[in-house]
């Protein structure tokens, strides 16, 4: 297992040098909407919160750390990366994401973006005020860094004249709904997740086949996205199977440890994956950590793939 705090400091200094927790330009957060055209006013707005379009950076930035992992001289390494200006072997490492799970992760989001349009939901896009929600912070244990991060974002919001979100993870669900509200003075967003506003407008979109649906925890455990998925999947012609462990008692994925212990996770990952595939070749997600995890345990012929893309994908 890595030093926490050096990785915690790693990540803090990131945070306050540029409002991302690994070095990636900003534009990675709003490029995939684009070729859209999205509005930028609305009744309301898609916020992103940048977990999707984070992961490929993120998961450049754990295989360095898996590197650093394996002995003393790793962490020594990693140490005296934490003490140079641009941390260059990470900064270097984490400027070449892997290119598909750069086009998967942005194919998700215009898919969910499609989705909503054909469900009749109204909404438009931030763009460059899609910040990220700071998750990382909050899950670190680093609460001052976090409340002022929080406090930032729900300012450039409430500046855009925002009162209402459509998130699209769990974690920035969870962040927006259930946290900044308690670090967050006078805070008042509404905040529903895109899955509980197809499932209300009756969607229905066009797929097939079966797939074993994997529950994030935040999802499941503390925010109560857990039959709207499943209706979702069956009106649109799939058949969920359900694994061992799932709903309000589902297993976790590996995440979001695998910065601090990447080896541990990658454990965890592999008794999901296990329960996972004895059901169905084909997994459903919700979750970008879920599907960065999952993902890079999957044998041959065992397929993980989001929610969004299991709808299909419509275009916007």
């Amino acid at each position: 297992m890595l030093d926490p705090k050096l990785v915690s400091d790693l990540v803090a200094r990131y945070m306050r040098d540029t409002g991302l927790p690994v070095p990636a330009p900003k534009e990675a957060l709003y490029r995939w909407a684009k070729p859209l055209r999205l509005p930028r006013e609305g009744p309301r707005y898609l916020y992103t919160g940048g977990l999707y379009q984070l992961m490929p950076y993120i998961q450049a930035m754990v295989k360095y750390l898996e590197r650093m992992e394996e002995g003393r001289a790793g962490r020594l390494a990693l140490g005296l990366a934490g003490r140079l200006a641009g941390l260059g072997g990470l900064a270097k490492a984490v400027a070449r994401p892997d290119k598909g799970l750069v086009a998967y992760s942005e194919s998700v989001l215009r898919g969910i973006a499609g989705h909503l349009r054909r469900a009749g939901v109204g909404y438009a896009y931030l763009y460059e005020d899609d910040l990220y929600s700071g998750v990382i912070l909050h899950d670190l244990g680093l609460d001052e860094d976090f409340a002022r991060h929080a406090s930032m974002v729900y300012r450039r919001l409430r500046e855009r004249g925002v009162e209402s979100v459509i998130t699209v993870d769990p974690h920035t669900t969870h962040m927006l709904r259930s946290i900044y509200p308690k670090y967050v003075d006078g805070y008042s967003l509404e905040v529903r997740t895109y899955i509980e506003l197809l499932d209300e407008a009756g969607y229905q979109a066009k797929s097939s086949g079966e797939v074993v649906i994997h529950d994030p925890c935040l999802y499941a455990r503390f925010e109560g996205v857990v039959e709207q998925p499943r209706r979702l999947l069956s009106r649109s012609g799939v058949e969920a199977k359900e694994p061992r462990r799932s709903r309000r008692m589902t297993y976790c994925c590996g995440g979001p440890i695998e910065g601090l212990a990447p080896s541990l996770s990658k454990r965890i990952a592999r008794i999901r994956m296990d329960e996972l595939r004895r059901v169905s070749s084909r997994i459903v997600v919700m979750c970008p950590i879920c599907y960065a995890n999952l993902s890079s345990v999957a044998p041959e012929g065992v397929e993980v793939v989001d929610l969004a893309l299991v709808l299909g994908e419509p275009g916007a």
